[in-house]
């Protein structure tokens, strides 16, 4: 009796590990695809001529008031929007390549856990991947558990190539977790400040960028059994960011998609390194101890 047990015992334990994810739930969405605005602030929500972004934003769930970490510059938020800790535990302090002080916790990459990394230890054969136009951004996401990772150089010169190259990639490999990123709001917020017309000037065209790109996910037949995230790192006060002003720390943050609960406003507090959480969720993934971030309440 006490072998039948024991036997039975790892049988149940090698059925909790199977299945989809880390800890053998079933999946919410069988991808995530994450499309990154550099320097999208709140701030322009009021006059910002976006239909596409405001149409998934009825379909699905959002919040205007997710909070950057501090600094609010892009090192320090990408990389809690992908490791699910503030600046003063990842050590990512500004846009530095290297954590100025040790990281709390650090994988067998000698880097930051990230979701991507979470993935590939519970799914190695999961593909993942990243398009950046803005090329310190693979700093922060561990190039070591990506699949793909391509940076658009000169992108103001070529605007087009980041929708070329993600849809390329979406469309070729289907992959269950991608980051793409886009510059061009930072660019036109850096050059001209906050409130200026060529930064409104400048909202429809990223709003089309996101729209084509969705296009490629219904194109790749993956759309039903997709979750879709446009979100920011942090807004502008005036041509900078990096302080503590409402304008510079106030991102939006839209959701929809398979199991996302629709026309819904979320109202709970949301710092950035929720993000990673949320992600970690559709997958059931087990989170490290390091990380801070919560799964925000979206799900149906």
């Amino acid at each position: 009796m006490k072998k039948f047990l024991t036997v039975l015992s790892t049988i149940l334990l090698l059925a909790g590990c199977s299945g989809n994810s880390g800890n053998g739930g079933k999946d919410i969405a069988s991808h995530v695809i994450i499309i990154g605005l550099d320097g999208w602030g709140t701030w322009c929500m009021d006059k910002a001529d976006i239909p596409f972004i405001r149409e998934k934003m009825n379909e699905g769930s959002y919040t205007l008031y997710k909070r950057s970490v501090l600094p609010s510059d892009s090192g320090p938020n990408w990389a809690a929007m992908m490791n699910g800790t503030p600046a003063e535990s990842s050590g990512i302090l500004r846009n530095e390549p290297y954590p100025l002080c040790k990281p709390l916790a650090l994988t067998e990459h000698n880097a930051q856990p990230t979701f991507f990394h979470l993935l590939k230890q519970a799914r190695p054969d999961a593909e993942t991947g990243v398009v950046t136009e803005w090329g310190d951004f693979l700093n922060y996401a561990d190039t070591l558990c990506l699949d793909y990772y391509k940076r658009i150089f000169r992108p103001t010169q070529n605007p087009d190539a980041i929708v070329e190259e993600s849809v390329r990639y979406i469309k070729d490999k289907k992959p269950v977790l991608c980051f793409i990123h886009i510059d061009a709001l930072d660019h036109v917020g850096h050059t001209y400040g906050n409130g200026a017309p060529e930064y409104y000037a400048e909202l429809p065209v990223v709003d089309d960028r996101v729209r084509r790109i969705v296009d490629g996910i219904k194109e790749a037949g993956i759309y039903d059994d997709s979750i879709i995230i446009v979100t920011s790192d942090h807004g502008h006060e005036g041509k900078s960011h990096g302080g503590r002003s409402q304008n510079e720390i106030e991102t939006p943050f839209v959701i929809w998609g398979k199991g996302v609960r629709k026309n819904h406003e979320i109202k709970e507090t949301f710092i950035q390194y929720d993000v990673a959480a949320t992600v970690a969720k559709v997958f059931h993934l087990d989170t490290p101890q390091s990380w801070r971030g919560v799964p925000v309440d979206v799900f149906e």
